[in-house]
């Protein structure tokens, strides 16, 4: 039988006891802390009627009751499903119907959120990770040890479709245990590294693949949101040794005025994903860090994530590539449409196989088995290989937008602007921002006259602030194909 997650807390809790392992602006927690707070409130869940199984959302910021919430439904069997607090409620209704939630764990700072939603969506438990913590203070902090096979669903994370519906994706302990083993060996990491996270935990890549692999080795976390300055400050501080963020936190924080203030010489790597960094930026960041210790990190949420790295000593020569070599439990081929391997500088599909792959998409085999074939993930990403096999993402086959390292999904954003009576149809695009990535457009064709104050207003309440689109535009109508489908790469040309 395989290790858990929440053994691994454990396991840590005994080998590490004294270690400040948690460091967040509010409290500085041991291993031991840790481990015995989330026994507490678990006890708690136990009695307010949560039993294995469940399915529990986290409504939390980084912080330590984000880890409170997740470690004490773990240890009880229950499922985690962490939620980007950012959402708005009818958006975080439609997750919660389509995941048969059975409550959720809260900060109390999202509290008028969570009512919004109670309303609209009957939770069966609905519980205050600070009154929890004050609540369970008295009960036993000892590790309850409910039978949790390493095979049973460890967590739920989201993604959206191009449809704009999100899909859970579902993983068990091993394939999570497989991703921070393979991370841990990438990477080096040990008990004496210090992880630095501030891209919210609700994200695969900041919780699956930096915060669990630097909990399997027993390394501290720095855990915050981020600013540019907060990020700065952190490592200046408390001199952590690893961080990962979107490549626009790095440029972003690289033009801080007072940036040769902060000594930042304690970080050994900086890893960076969600998109590339070109030459001329990985060059000014190295630069105004002093660091040339910069990795990209190229994977997907159904493969845990994991995929495959650039390495340092690669960005000089092949900066805007994600690499070569997939990581030591990933394989990585780059297909046409009937399955033959392309030739260098052909475009194909990027596939992924690996240990840590999802489960499957929550209650949805229809895209479960249009997604895995043959043991194959098809990523939706069109790449290439160069004439040194190294591989270049080219587009996204379902045209997601990436900015700042999220994704923002354009069917979704279409499909509110529908709702406008003036609006007869639009074209979501993202378009080149040089601090995000890309940044969201949208193209309206309208009935009548219609203004970009009364649009930014109107989709507001439909959409979390970052998918809102930032420019409009409009025009008399959008390029089709001959069947009537609005060619999007048109439409990119024509604004």
């Amino acid at each position: 039988m395989g290790i858990t997650i929440h053994g691994v807390l454990e396991r840590n809790a005994r080998k590490y006891p004294n270690k400040e392992a948690f460091i967040t602006s509010t409290r500085r927690l041991f291993y031991k802390d840790m481990n015995q707070i989330s026994n507490q409130i678990a006890r708690l869940l136990q009695e307010k009627g949560i039993k294995k199984g469940d399915r529990v959302a986290i409504m939390a910021r980084n912080n330590e009751h984000f880890f409170f919430a997740y470690f004490s439904l773990m240890k009880i069997g229950a499922i985690p499903m962490p939620i980007n607090i950012r959402l708005t409620p009818s958006e975080l209704v439609v997750i919660f119907q389509n995941s048969n939630a059975a409550g959720v764990l809260y900060e109390s700072e999202v509290q008028a959120t969570v009512d919004a939603i109670a309303d609209l969506y009957g939770f069966a438990h609905q519980v205050s990770i600070q009154e929890a913590v004050e609540t369970s203070a008295s009960y036993s902090d000892e590790n309850i040890n409910i039978p949790i096979q390493s095979s049973e669903i460890s967590e739920i994370l989201f993604t959206s479709g191009t449809t704009g519906i999100p899909k859970g994706v579902v993983f068990n302990h091993d394939q999570l245990i497989a991703l921070a083993t393979t991370v841990s060996i990438e990477f080096s990491l040990s008990n004496e590294d210090k992880m630095l996270t501030l891209m919210p935990l609700t994200h695969s890549a900041p919780i699956n693949t930096f915060f669990l692999s630097g909990l399997y080795c027993g390394a501290s976390h720095v855990i915050s949101e981020f600013t540019p300055k907060n990020f700065l400050q952190l490592i200046d501080q408390e001199k952590p040794t690893f961080a990962f963020a979107a490549p626009v936190a790095y440029l972003l924080a690289s033009k801080d005025p007072e940036l040769a203030t902060y000594d930042l010489s304690s970080i050994r790597a900086f890893a960076y994903g969600g998109g590339p960094l070109a030459l001329a930026s990985y060059e000014r960041v190295k630069e105004a860090f002093k660091n040339e210790n910069f990795y990209q990190v190229y994977g997907l949420t159904e493969a845990g994530p994991n995929g495959i790295l650039l390495r340092p000593h690669e960005h000089l020569t092949k900066a805007g590539s994600i690499g070569k070599h997939p990581t030591v439990s990933m394989e990585l081929r780059i297909v046409h449409a009937n399955g033959e391997e392309t030739a260098p500088h052909e475009f194909g599909e990027v596939l992924l196989k690996g240990d840590s792959m999802m489960l499957e998409y929550d209650q949805n085999p229809e895209e479960t088995s249009a997604t895995i074939k043959d043991g194959w993930i098809y990523t939706g990403d069109i790449a290439y290989r160069d004439e040194d096999g190294y591989i270049y993402i080219v587009d996204r086959k379902k045209d997601v937008i990436i900015s700042g390292g999220v994704n923002i999904y354009p069917r979704e954003i279409e499909e509110v602007l529908a709702k406008h009576p003036n609006i007869l149809e639009s074209c979501v695009i993202g378009v080149p921002n040089e601090e995000w990535g890309e940044t969201v457009k949208a193209v309206i064709v309208a009935k009548d006259e219609l203004d970009e104050i009364e649009l930014r207003e109107f989709v507001s309440p439909f959409l979390a602030d970052y998918k809102r689109p930032r420019q409009y535009t409009f025009v008399e109508e959008l390029p089709r194909n001959a069947s009537g489908k609005i060619l999007k790469q048109k439409v990119k040309t024509m604004v």
